[in-house]
């Protein structure tokens, strides 16, 4: 892989510089077509050959929601990605160019969730969603453009996506790294564009993700399943238009994808595995704002595609709310193993936690708490869940 740079590819204007490279628009003077250049500078005795066949598996990756790689140049500190070009320009560029709605944003981060689990399949995880890493399109779609990179941890996946709900939301530059109180920022931030609901339920969402208690498919799912905002006129797409920037603008080029075909198969599968946390996220915004001693809740059963041990067809989970403590407060997570279910509901009152509870067949007395999660001894916060299990006895 020579360096073809200048000869083959010539790059124009720089669009964004990185801490070690920079992103270029480009020309494919052989193809005559549009490209990205990402440029990569070498590190001391890194050799530039063994930087790209490591990106041999995800070079095979080809997906609407990401850049796809066409070629790669080797020189002798640095090394180039050639990457497919589209329509629009770098979302860091525009994000605060418009006022972002509170649907516009739950429909673009809940699109952009959805091309994280494809990649997911793909083992393609650790990339960065920060906005200098995404691209948006004419279409009002993000794409990834450095998928092959491992960032940091509150850069990725459903934190990652979290903190730039929040941004987008709030018009904040910047979020706190503490995963536990990036919330925070929105609970002090006016959304008109969302009901005291909508406001509420993505709260307890953000929160519910950056505790750990949840994976991406159940921060897709919890988006999807947010009050719904009342209907307009005008639609995402056209509600306040981003302005042109003074940059190369590029034009719309097809190329050839290997998008997943069927994605309303895909969720539903995967909605079916996450039924059990949405209830809960469900429940917490539902739930009344005044503080009451006991509140109950039923939910109804969802049959999952992976029964929990071999819990009966009629489980039901039931959840209740204590608030002798102050939500926000840290707690601990008691140990419910071994305690009849009503000892271990009172434990979990007592410390000031949501519960929910499934029956299953076990060999265990009829009414004994068989498993927990999380695990006892775990640090938690006031208002945080518990799941626990009880012996229905052997069949």
């Amino acid at each position: 892989m020579p360096d073809r740079i200048g000869t083959r590819y010539v790059p124009s204007t720089q669009i964004v510089s990185f801490p070690h490279g920079t992103l270029h628009y480009g020309d494919d003077v052989f193809l005559t077509r549009k490209v990205l250049l990402y440029r990569k500078a070498l590190r001391h005795n890194q050799l530039g050959v063994d930087y790209i066949s490591s990106l041999q598996d995800k070079a095979a990756f080809i997906h609407d929601g990401f850049h796809h790689m066409l070629d790669t140049s080797i020189a002798q500190d640095a090394v180039t990605i050639i990457l497919q070009a589209k329509s629009g320009s770098l979302f860091a560029h525009t994000m605060f160019k418009r006022k972002w709605t509170y649907a516009a944003v739950v429909a673009i981060i809940s699109d952009l969730g959805v091309s994280l689990l494809d990649a997911m399949e793909e083992k393609i995880t650790g990339f960065s969603v920060r906005p200098d890493n995404l691209w948006l399109t004419d279409q009002n779609k993000l794409s990834v453009i450095n998928y092959w990179e491992e960032d940091e941890p509150q850069e990725q996946g459903a934190v990652g996506l979290c903190r730039l709900m929040i941004q987008l939301l709030t018009g904040s530059e910047t979020i706190s790294d503490t995963f536990e109180v990036m919330h925070t920022s929105l609970e002090r931030a006016s959304i008109p564009s969302a009901t005291t609901e909508q406001k509420l339920a993505l709260i307890r969402l953000i929160k519910f993700i950056c505790h750990g208690q949840s994976s991406l498919s159940s921060l897709v799912f919890g988006l999807r399943s947010l009050p719904p905002s009342v209907p307009s006129n005008k639609s995402i797409q056209h509600d306040e238009p981003i302005p042109e920037e003074s940059t190369e603008v590029l034009p719309t080029v097809q190329y050839e994808s290997h998008t997943r075909s069927n994605r309303s198969a895909k969720l539903i599968a995967l909605g079916s595995v996450s039924a059990l946390v949405i209830g809960i996220i469900s429940v917490w915004y539902l739930w009344p704002e005044p503080k009451v001693v006991e509140t109950v809740v039923i939910l109804s059963p969802t049959p999952t595609s992976t029964p929990i041990a071999t819990a009966s067809p009629s489980a039901t989970a039931t959840a209740k709310l204590t608030s002798l403590k102050e939500e926000g407060e840290s707690t601990v997570v008691p140990n419910l193993i071994g305690q009849t279910q009503a000892d271990a509901e009172q434990l979990a009152l007592a410390a000031g936690l949501h519960y929910n509870f499934l029956i299953e067949t076990s060999t265990l007395a009829k009414g004994t708490v068989t498993k927990q999660d999380p695990k006892a001894g775990t640090n938690g916060l006031v208002g945080d869940n518990v799941t626990f299990w009880v012996s229905k006895g052997a069949q």
